[in-house]
C-alpha cells in the first residue's frame, strides 16, 4: 500500500524517529487525549507505539504515517493493514496538531484516507476511542463510524469499538 497516495491536501509519509520530537510536541499539545489516556507522551512509549503490533500482525503491515502540510507536521495516524480481518483497516490511532482542531481539517483527512482505503479494497475500518472521551466520540461519529457495542477494558480506561462499513 502506497501511504504517500492518501492525500491530495498533505505529503504524507513514514514516520522516522528523526521525526518523533516533532510527534511528541504534537502530543503534547493534545492534553484531553492524554488526560482520558492517564498518561503523559515520551519518546519512550511513542517509540513504542511505532512499532506496536496486534498478534499475528508483521511489521510490512503497519503504517505508522505522519501528514505534513508545508514541511511542518499536522497530524500522525497509525494504521494496520488486514486486521482483525484480511479486508479491514484499522486506525491504532490518530492525532492531529491542534492548530488545526476544529476546523474540519481532521475529517478531510479521514475522509481522505477513507475513500483511499475503500478504493484499495478494503471493506471496512476499525476502530477504539477511550470511553468518555467526548471530543473523541464526536469526531469519530462525525465521521460516520458507528459503536460495534463491543469494548475493552485495559488497567486504566476502556475502549469503545467502532467501525466503518464500505
Amino acid at each position: 500500500m502506497d501511504i504517500t497516495k492518501i492525500s491530495s491536501q498533505y505529503t504524507v509519509r513514514s514516520i522516522t524517529k528523526e521525526d518523533l520530537p516533532a510527534v511528541l510536541d504534537l502530543c503534547r499539545e493534545n492534553v484531553i487525549y492524554y488526560k482520558y489516556m492517564k498518561t503523559e507522551p515520551t519518546l519512550e512509549n511513542l517509540t513504542e507505539s511505532m512499532t506496536a503490533l496486534p498478534a499475528g500482525m508483521e511489521r510490512k503491515d503497519k503504517y505508522f504515517a505522519g501528514y505534513f502540510k508545508e514541511g511542518k507536521l499536522a497530524a500522525v495516524l497509525d494504521l494496520i493493514a488486514g486486521y482483525p480481518k484480511k479486508d479491514t483497516a484499522y486506525i491504532g490511532w490518530f492525532i492531529m496538531d491542534i492548530k488545526y482542531q476544529g476546523a474540519g481539517e481532521g475529517s478531510r483527512i479521514i475522509a481522505g484516507l477513507l475513500d483511499f482505503l475503500k478504493e484499495t479494497g478494503f471493506k471496512e475500518v476499525q476502530l477504539g476511542y477511550i470511553k468518555g472521551n467526548p471530543q473523541a466520540e464526536r469526531f469519530w461519529k462525525k465521521n460516520h463510524f458507528e459503536p460495534t457495542g463491543g469494548e475493552s477494558k485495559t488497567e486504566d480506561y476502556t475502549i469503545v469499538k467502532m467501525i466503518k462499513i464500505f
